[in-house]
């Protein structure tokens, strides 16, 4: 669903999900993340390595000043072990293969850090939003519907590399102005579909449901930050993380 602006990613939730290892001097890693997350974690400071599968987004993300876009894919890190204070993961991990990756995650962690894994996803539990999905479900039953990919993250609980972990759930609320409802309704292919008449009385219907349910301070769509953060365990890798010494190192 559109709005007028992308939910922000609370500052207090980026420094619990990360285990307060998102500050000036932190080396910090992220998988398959989008640019606006990585440019955010950029401002605060930290040495930033941002692997992407996509050429196109690693590029786009070496462009942000700290960061160092690296394209790879993250279940086969390009990366010393040890070498990384926290891992995230936000609105990604169900694309990543359990199996390979999270071994990967626990080499380049450093001893006792973290990984963090997020999802940001519409709060349909909102009486409005209700009546929304039901108005254009009239019209497309599968408007507004979709399997965010969160039940992935039971791969990672279960994990022997990380073995311990926490879970928090926080609310972002974003601005949704009138004409910005209707543009998101006008734009689903059901709705254009319609002959004039159907699509007018359609849009109508949900200007007047933004009109119904606006307060003083104009109409929220909720979201739910879903966090959960695991702490790391070497005792399991199959093999030895240590570096050696005598070999050559090349700085990425």
């Amino acid at each position: 669903m559109r709005s007028s602006s992308a939910p922000e990613f609370p500052p207090r939730a980026l420094d619990w999900l990360s285990g307060g290892r998102t500050g000036p001097g932190d080396r910090v890693l992220t998988l398959d993340c989008t640019p606006s997350f990585c440019r955010m974690l950029a401002r605060r400071g930290v040495e930033l390595f941002a692997v992407h599968r996509d050429p196109g987004v690693a590029a786009v993300c070496h462009q942000i000043p700290g960061a160092t876009g690296i394209c790879a894919v993250a279940e086969s890190l390009p990366l010393d072990p040890c070498s990384f204070d926290t891992v995230l993961v936000h609105q990604s991990f169900h694309r990543l293969a359990p199996g390979l990756v999270l071994s990967e995650i626990a080499r380049v962690l450093r001893p006792s850090h973290c990984i963090g894994v997020s999802w940001m996803t519409r709060d349909d539990s909102v009486p409005w939003v209700r009546r929304l999905t039901a108005l254009l479900h009239t019209v497309d039953p599968s408007a507004m519907s979709g399997d965010y990919g969160t039940s992935t993250v039971e791969a990672l609980l279960a994990s022997k590399y990380f073995p311990t972990s926490e879970h928090s759930r926080h609310r972002v609320w974003v601005p949704v102005p009138r004409q910005g409802l209707v543009a998101m309704a006008q734009a689903l292919p059901a709705v254009q579909r319609l002959d004039e008449d159907a699509r007018n009385a359609l849009l109508e219907e949900v200007e007047q449901l933004h009109q119904d349910s606006a307060g003083p301070g104009g109409l929220l769509l909720p979201y739910q930050l879903e966090c959960w953060r695991a702490w790391v365990s070497h005792d399991e890798l199959t093999a030895s993380i240590e570096v050696d010494d005598a070999g050559l190192r090349i700085r990425l």
